[in-house]
């Protein structure tokens, strides 16, 4: 054997060495992921869907599908759907049996996979003085308060609870696909009161305390006249 040929003999012995090392340490078996809502058959409206894949130092991103719809990528731990301290609501989708997925990747694009159906119940609708649709001037918009949450325009909706007091809760974004950005991220929820006059026809919406999420302030606060 000549000396070149030894030194490339030693140079595969080597890598052939660190490859099978890589690969003992880590095998396709191994790699797992579970998540939040693992067990359950039935979601709350409002919950946190978070993955936990066994190894956390490799993972790439993680998404979340819900019925084959590719609903959110996460590209950083903690690995939850709608970004971090975010919630998955379930308002925007139909009462009964849905499938929500998650996929997990690792920097070699390895993935592993957890799966869970389960059914969502549909939401309550609003008070009888509060649904519809409202309009205002300054500055312009058009408000729909329906049973799966407040909106000025159909994709960004955000959650809403009602308290018995009648204040109301005005939560997060609610998301449903991947590509939303939801402002102010996972935004606290906040207590707000609606004061209803002339004869049911106008609304005032104010937040109780400091709302911490300043485009919900913008989006929301004022007097709104009814238009059906």
């Amino acid at each position: 054997m000549t000396g070149h040929t030894r030194i490339l003999s030693l140079a595969l012995l080597v890598g052939v060495v660190a490859v099978s090392s890589a690969l003992a340490g880590r095998s396709d078996t191994t790699f797992t992921v579970v998540s939040s809502i693992d067990g359950k058959t039935v979601l709350p409206l409002r919950s946190h869907w978070i993955a936990s894949p066994n190894d956390t130092q490799s993972i790439d991103h993680v998404d979340f599908f819900i019925d084959g719809y590719h609903a959110w990528t996460q590209h950083q731990a903690p690995w939850s759907f709608g970004g971090q301290g975010n919630w998955l609501i379930t308002t925007f989708l139909k009462p009964g049996v849905h499938k929500f997925v998650v996929r997990a990747y690792d920097s070699a694009n390895q993935t592993a996979v957890d799966t869970v159906q389960a059914r969502v119940v549909g939401p309550p609708a609003p008070p009888a003085r509060l649904a519809g649709n409202w309009t205002r001037t300054t500055p312009s918009g058009t408000l729909l308060i329906l049973k799966n949450g407040w909106t000025i325009h159909p994709n960004a909706v955000v959650d809403a609870q009602y308290l018995a007091n009648g204040s109301i809760v005005l939560g997060p974004q609610i998301i449903d696909r991947a590509d939303q950005t939801p402002y102010c991220g996972a935004n606290p929820p906040q207590t707000w009161k609606a004061t209803i006059a002339a004869g049911d026809k106008s609304m005032t919406l104010a937040p109780l305390g400091k709302d911490a999420c300043g485009i919900r302030v913008t989006v929301f606060k004022g007097t709104w006249t009814r238009s059906r």
